[in-house]
């Protein structure tokens, strides 16, 4: 299975990439935020990735200024 890192998945670009790679089911999508905690930004791509989907989507921290960020 073929695994999909999406940078600034809370951008209006990027939402519509991850929302076809997890209809797909073909990937393993992994989408970066700069806060987990902003809510306004990660309740959309949460509601894009259903309980019932085959792979769902995994957001992780990652801001592009701070490098121990991208550690994970």
């Amino acid at each position: 299975m073929s695994r999909v890192l999406v940078t600034g998945a809370s951008g209006y670009l990027a939402m519509q990439v991850v929302k076809q790679l997890v209809d797909s089911g073909e990937y393993i999508v992994r989408g970066t935020v700069r806060s987990l905690e902003n809510e306004k930004k990660v309740k959309p791509l949460k509601e894009l990735s259903p309980k019932n989907a085959k792979y769902l989507l995994e957001l992780v921290e990652a801001d592009l200024m701070k490098k121990e960020t991208w550690a994970e």
